[in-house]
């Protein structure tokens, strides 16, 4: 007795694919998710743009460890120049990236900066050149002008061995938790896109 073939019921199994397909893109999330900004309360801060920049992920490597950090990305002259001013904190895992044209010699300063960071100093080759520790500055009672002189006189010891084409700045001590405390002087590195 010849029995007709039936042809297989891929239905159910295409259904299932696809809401299986459907659920995993609903739950990917492509953006890099970043901290809520908090800005101190504060006068000198008033007139600052308290939106977030652009953001990005950035990884660290040296031949002892790498690490990866959410960055918000300073790429025009007025993000530059505010950068993490009035913060209250700079959660861990993330910090500022500071991307610029060519390159410069010269340091940053910590007016108006009110947490202790480290700085990364990175070459047009993105090799690290220097890291350098920088605490805030705080105003007391001093006038604007005299604010202004004691940030620029601390600022000397923020400048680069070398000189840079970016910057990164992240909270104080994170980079010795992440075992890459000395990635300026092993030859460390930065990749980002």
């Amino acid at each position: 007795m010849n029995v007709p073939l039936r042809k297989p019921d891929y239905a159910p199994l295409v259904i299932l694919f696809l809401a299986v397909a459907i659920v995993a893109i609903g739950c990917s999330n492509d953006t890099t998710e970043f901290p809520k900004l908090v800005f101190v309360d504060s006068p000198d801060c008033a007139d600052l743009n308290r939106q977030s920049l652009p953001v990005t992920n950035l990884t660290l490597n040296s031949n002892v460890a790498s690490a990866e950090v959410a960055v918000e990305v300073a790429g025009t002259s007025s993000q530059r120049a505010q950068g993490l001013m009035c913060r209250e904190s700079v959660p861990s895992g993330t910090g500022m990236l500071f991307t610029y044209d060519t390159d410069f010699s010269d340091g940053f300063w910590m007016k108006n900066t009110y947490v202790p960071l480290e700085i990364l100093y990175i070459d047009s080759s993105r090799s690290i050149v220097d890291k350098i520790f920088m605490a805030p500055c705080p105003r007391g009672d001093l006038s604007d002008g005299d604010w202004e002189v004691k940030c620029a006189t601390e600022a000397v010891n923020y400048v680069p061995k070398s000189s840079w084409r970016y910057t990164l700045e992240l909270p104080a001590e994170w980079l010795d938790q992440q075992e890459l405390s000395d990635i300026a002087e092993i030859g460390g590195t930065a990749s980002w896109d």
